[in-house]
Parts: structure tokens; C-alpha cells; sequence
């Protein structure tokens, strides 16, 4: 059975992301960034940390938490299944 999930673009502009999944099949498309998206945490001067990987958007909720999505490297700091 073929099942979507919307995790942004609901209710705002931009930052369309959806995961498309048909049985074992899964594809998630991520059409871009909300504007509204970090706006209350990285402003102007402060930006999240390239040495981090993905910890400080993991940190903050920035990113949706989905098992087998990013690279493993990334995750060293995150609470992101792998």
C-alpha cells in the first residue's frame, strides 16, 4: 500500500518534504527550506556548526528524525536513529 507523509509545507510556505513509501520502497523528497525554518535559533551570526554534522539541527528539531535517511558520519552527535 502506497502511504505519504508530510513532515513541512503543511500550513506554511515553502519547505515541502514528504516520504513517499510503497512496502519496502521508500523515497523522501525534500523540496527546500521553510523560511520560517531556524529563524528563532540561527540568525544572521550564528549558524549551526559544519563540525558537528547534523547535532545542532538535531538539537533544535530542525530536521525530521527518520531512520536510515542520513549518513552515519552525521549522526555522531545527533539522537537520530540510524
Amino acid at each position: 500500500m502506497v502511504s505519504l507523509t508530510f513532515y513541512g509545507g503543511v500550513d506554511e510556505i515553502a519547505g515541502n518534504k514528504v516520504l513517499l513509501k510503497d512496502g519496502d520502497f521508500r523515497v523522501f523528497l525534500d523540496f527546500g527550506q521553510s523560511f520560517t525554518m531556524g529563524c528563532d535559533f540561527f540568525t544572521g551570526w550564528l549558524s549551526p556548526r559544519a563540525i558537528n554534522g547534523l547535532g545542532d539541527y538535531s538539537e533544535f528539531g530542525l530536521l525530521p528524525k527518520l531512520k536510515g535517511l542520513y549518513a552515519e558520519e552525521q549522526l555522531k552527535f545527533t539522537n537520530v536513529p540510524m
